[in-house]
């Protein structure tokens, strides 16, 4: 394994700090570039740059200095990618070309992108696996397909060389994620309304993306391949609410009709298995203790 010298775009938010983290244990020397700093000290051999995505001297001459970007910036809810897709598009898509524009000109790096599940849309079998045609539903997940289209894209007609991980439900301390949303409201003493609580979902803990992270940018095995970032267990949303309401006694939870399709979603992870040696924390007594850390 080497160590080298890794750029993390909007390395101050959640997963940002997780890969931090990460990193600087195994010894690699990381550069954060975002336009805020990171919460408290990010430790030894962290360099902060106060940087914007879209001032393409400044990334460029960030990308040149590292072997290796993980590109976290991206907006991440759905919601608001539906309601205002110039600002999905510019901050999922935009923000992407302008790094992958830096790496073509810097020639030689690696980019590591984390993509996210919602290109798989509403599949019928299960566990699902990276050949299982993508079918986007909203413009979010639309985006997140085209981004990595243009990575390949690249890959293809310039010699960039990537990693694609698509994430499934992501959590830890600070997401704002579904266990987010239930914690917030469960804090005010509100009524929790679920749409769909009888859906499995796949969660997968923030620290164990983070290490997923660190060994695309370490495994030459993983070079230009596309995998399945989960738990590779489903949870059902009902077992979340009532995590939450064990924590708080007084608080009721109840189903919301939805106009959506509900529909599950479970990680095959045999192929992040094989290449990165990835094994995932996927126990329910573990997803309990975060929640409860959650609210400490």
């Amino acid at each position: 394994m080497t160590t080298p010298r890794v750029l993390i775009t909007g390395g101050a938010g959640f997963i940002g700090m997780h890969l931090v983290r990460t990193f600087s244990e195994h010894g690699n020397r990381v550069t954060i570039y975002d336009l805020q700093p990171p919460a408290g000290d990010p430790g030894d051999g962290v360099t902060f740059i106060r940087g914007d995505i879209f001032d393409g001297e400044a990334l460029g001459s960030a990308v040149r200095e590292n072997d290796a970007v993980v590109h976290l910036v991206g907006l991440a809810d759905a919601g608001i990618a539906q309601t205002d897709p110039m600002k999905s598009f510019r901050l999922n898509v935009l923000s992407l070309q302008n790094v992958l524009e830096a790496c073509r000109r810097s020639g030689g790096k690696k980019i590591v992108f984390p993509s996210s599940a919602a290109i798989y849309g509403i599949t019928e079998d299960l566990p699902i696996r990276e050949s299982f045609p993508p079918n986007p539903t909203n413009i979010y997940s639309w985006h997140k397909l085209l981004c990595e289209k243009m990575i390949q894209a690249y890959q293809k007609n310039y010699g960039v060389e990537y990693v694609i991980l698509r994430l499934f439900n992501v959590y830890g301390r600070g997401n704002e994620g579904v266990i987010g949303i239930f914690l917030d409201k469960a804090r005010k003493g509100e009524l929790i309304e679920s749409f769909g609580p009888f859906q499995y979902r796949d969660f997968i803990y923030g620290g164990d993306v983070a290490e997923a992270i660190h060994r695309s940018v370490i495994f030459d095995k993983a070079m230009n391949r596309t995998l399945n970032i989960g738990s590779g267990r489903g949870v059902q949303i009902r077992e979340i609410l009532e995590m939450v309401c064990r924590i708080y006694p007084n608080v009721r939870w109840v189903e919301k009709k939805t106009p959506f399709t509900v529909y599950d979603s479970i990680a095959d992870i045999t192929l992040a298995r094989i290449i990165l040696d990835f094994r995932p924390k996927d126990s329910r007594e573990f997803l309990e203790k975060i929640i409860r850390d959650e609210m400490a």
